[in-house]
């Protein structure tokens, strides 16, 4: 029996060679997008899943002030560990700030992502040992672990590694051991690891000073011990154990809590922003799990149209095959193994175009994404995606023709019911519609890309080049580099700050003045800067004036600060002991989704020190900017005491916030692209199904003197009444969606109405072309051909 259902079925297709390709093709694009983003979900959920023990492993987050943190000052791992049975062990990272010069000899190499970290470390996180002790390996000071890359890259082989001295900072480590390269589906990102006891030589008051929150912390709970058994008691002896003069706002409770290791990367509630962990986006998630659904349900779509827009051609097989005694069950079996096959078909394509595309995506998607074909998961995931794609396409037309009445059917009084034209009409809005929101959603996700490249950050951007001094020979002054900088006509400014770009997000606690005289301890951004940064920066002063040449006890704050403190009169009043003098228009110095915050610029006591101030912003003259790079470089080359030249462009700095936007834009604009195509694949089938059957009617219209216009205009009504209620759908939807999506930035597009009429506008144009060009065809046969048949 089975083998009769394959043949005929073969023979199905063999027959109807258009609707198979376009069922096929549509099928194989629609499952091939699916797989693709299945492997892209499936990848994020698997972050951190490689730990022994995983579910006994957590992180240790607060909330402070409402932000999010996950930095803690050195003494509370130890204090967890004392303080808790449950606890089995805990252990703190330390951070490298920038990249880090490794020096193995007359080698030196810069690394980025070098962490301290405590030996325990090791028994929390897993990481596959290659040489070495882990347990014992940073117990002592000095000594560090490396990953098999940059064992690599310094030694030639982890073996020859072991035992080698590394200096950093003309301090010499012990290598002790060398690991595996960190998973890519890891949370942490490290190329080393140097104990944390080594800050006892290097920074010192590091671990001692109560007010230092640079320690991410990692605790690790004993078998059958739960967080909720200490949660509630972390806070209290967390500030138990404070300093006498720790001054916690209490108009937001500190909340500290531990989140679950497989929790980090998409379900943390710490900001990406605020966090040194690679994050994933949950929202992008739902995103794309919606769209491989849409796109397999349009492909699905297209199936039954086209099934159920033939079934006038398959309803004499039916009636003949129930005749010779089929039931009805066969007769479903048999158009199951119809649509099993098509399926099955379009899966060869579909992992064919999957072995094409997939580096490409991978590279537009950041990932390293592979499909291993001997899993048991993906074959089975496979095998039910063919089966579940069988029966939501092929169960309705199967259900459908398996009920024609044969003596109805091979009487020739067989008619099309009006139940199957309004479902089929249904299933084509619904393809209008899914397409209008993804067309919608790409325009207006490129219009924020685009307003907020092109909005005014509130300074002068352009040709603004920031340098690093850190790694200049000690005793070098502003005065100096100013003058040799200066000493080309390229370089049109400079002044000095004490962060760079980045580091104007620098949050402190300052007392400030309130509007009732009071003072009261608030989080802000702050810098020490010299006093002709506010004019090189191009930052407007709206109120009071700027900083003088020589050093005065004042502050200068924006817009936001003012706001937030209710000051009608801004000037005259005191933050952290300093007197206002001025009031500047808010600038952004991170990306538009935040809102600018409250910030204060002191001028620095000390200008002369490179280490007081130890960032550059240089305005460049547009012309010739790379021979006036050179002549930045030359100059940090002749002070410089072996460091590496760290330079960019602010317009760089401000391009990497909108990385993971443009990508996901991107990805967006292809599945767009590709749901349309899909969409326009069917209904060029069913346009050509529906001009064929109705050649008869358009030949004795044609008899009675219709035009081909006229004949055109009958034919194209259904289809533009179709787009215009797939519009009224579609719309409010699309609406909806983007208004939620901008929410993720303080600074937001208009949601203009011509974007929606635009896409209507397009879905039309298509539709129109598709359709017409099917009725011409038909339109233009001779209606004699068409008529004598009758």
């Amino acid at each position: 029996m089975l083998r009769n259902y394959i043949k005929i079925s073969f023979r199905s297709l063999q027959r109807n060679r258009l609707s198979s390709v376009i069922n096929i093709l549509g099928l194989a694009i629609g499952l091939a997008c699916a797989l693709l983003l299945y492997l892209y979900i499936q990848d994020e959920y698997s972050f951190d899943d490689y730990h022994r023990d995983q579910d006994q492993i957590f992180r240790l987050e607060s909330s402070d002030r409402g932000k999010g943190n996950v930095h803690f000052p050195a003494f509370v791992g130890p204090l967890l560990k004392n303080n808790y049975t449950q606890v089995a062990t805990t252990a703190r990272l330390g951070y490298f700030f920038g990249a880090v010069s490794l020096s193995v000899g007359k080698k030196t190499i810069e690394q980025k992502k070098v962490w301290y970290a405590d030996a325990s470390l090791f028994d929390i996180l897993h990481h596959q040992p290659l040489v070495g002790n882990l347990k014992k390996a940073l117990i002592q000071p000095n000594t560090m672990v490396l990953t098999r890359s940059l064992s690599d890259k310094l030694f030639g082989t982890p073996k020859m590694a072991l035992g080698k001295a590394i200096e950093i900072a003309n301090k010499p480590y012990r290598v002790t051991a060398v690991i595996e390269d960190t998973p890519k589906n890891g949370h942490l990102k490290a190329t080393a690891f140097v104990s944390l006891s080594s800050l006892k030589t290097v920074h010192p008051e590091s671990l001692s000073d109560k007010n230092r929150y640079t320690f991410p912390t990692y605790i690790k709970l004993k078998k059958g011990a739960s967080p909720e058994s200490i949660q509630p008691t972390l806070v209290s002896l967390f500030e138990g154990n404070m300093d006498k003069n720790y001054n916690l706002n209490k108009t937001i409770q500190l909340q500290m809590h531990l989140t679950p290791i497989k929790d980090i990367h998409l379900f943390s509630q710490i900001k990406a922003g605020r966090d040194y962990a690679r994050r994933g986006n949950l929202n992008l998630i739902y995103i794309f799990t919606s769209i491989a659904v849409l796109i397999v349900l349009i492909a699905c779509i297209n199936y039954m149209n086209l099934a159920t827009a033939r079934s006038t051609e398959r309803a004499k097989e039916v009636g003949i095959r129930k005749v010779v005694g089929s039931h009805r069950i066969h007769l479903i079996q048999q158009f199951f193994v119809e649509s099993l096959l098509m399926a099955s078909l379009a899966l060869v394509v579909c992992l064919s175009l999957i072995e094409v595309f997939l580096p490409s995506f991978n590279q537009l998607a950041q990932k390293s994404l592979t499909i291993n074909y001997y899993n048991p998961w993906t074959l089975g995931g496979l095998l039910g995606g063919i089966i579940l794609v069988s029966l939501l396409s092929g169960i309705y037309p199967a259900l459908i023709l398996s009920t024609f009445k044969p003596y109805l059917v091979l009487k020739g009084k067989f008619s099309r019911s009006r139940q199957g034209n309004s479902l089929r009409k249904a299933l084509v809005v619904f393809q209008f519609s899914i397409s209008l929101v993804m067309i919608i959603c790409t325009t207006l996700v490129y219009r924020q890309m685009q307003f907020v490249r092109q909005k005014s950050l509130g300074f002068d951007k352009e040709q603004m080049y920031v340098v690093s001094l850190w790694g200049l020979k000690d005793g070098v002054q502003h005065k100096t580099l100013r003058s040799e900088f200066l000493n080309h006509a390229g370089v049109q400014r400079v002044a000095f700050t004490s962060e760079g770009m980045q580091g104007l997000n620098s949050v402190m606690k300052l007392m400030i003045e309130q509007p009732d005289g009071s003072k009261k301890e608030v989080e802000v951004l702050n810098t020490r800067i010299t006093s002709n940064f506010i004019p090189n920066m191009g930052v407007r002063l709206l109120k009071g004036r700027n900083f003088g040449e020589t050093y005065e006890k004042s502050a200068i704050v924006n817009e936001a600060l003012v706001k937030v403190q209710g000051w009608k009169e801004p000037l005259g009043k005191i933050v952290n002991g300093q007197r206002v003098i001025g009031v500047i228009e808010d600038f952004h110095n991170e990306s538009l989704h935040k809102a600018v915050p409250p910030m204060v610029l002191f001028l620095n006591e000390d200008n002369n020190s490179q280490y007081a101030l130890p960032y550059v912003f240089l305005k460049l003259h547009p012309k010739n900017m790379q021979r006036t790079i050179a002549h930045i470089k030359n100059v940090w080359a002749r002070n410089n005491s072996g460091g590496k030249f760290d330079g960019m462009f602010i317009d760089q700095h401000f391009a990497k916030y909108y990385r993971a936007d443009q990508r996901q834009g991107k990805v967006f604009l292809i599945f767009s692209l590709l749901t349309v195509f899909i969409a326009c694949l069917g209904l060029f089938g069913l346009a050509t199904f529906n001009a064929w059957q109705r050649s008869k009617e358009i030949g004795i219209r044609k008899v009675l003197g219709a035009s081909i216009t006229q004949i055109l205009t009958l034919l194209s009504s259904n289809f533009v009444r179709l787009i215009l209620i797939a519009s009224v759908i579609a719309f409010p939807i699309a609406y909806y969606l983007m208004n939620q999506w901008l929410q993720n930035f303080a600074y937001q597009t208009t949601i203009h109405w011509g974007v929606f009429i635009i896409a209507g506008g397009l879905i039309l144009l298509i539709t129109l072309s598709i359709v017409s060009i099917q009725s011409l065809r038909v339109a233009r046969v001779n209606p004699v051909n068409v008529l004598k048949e009758e």
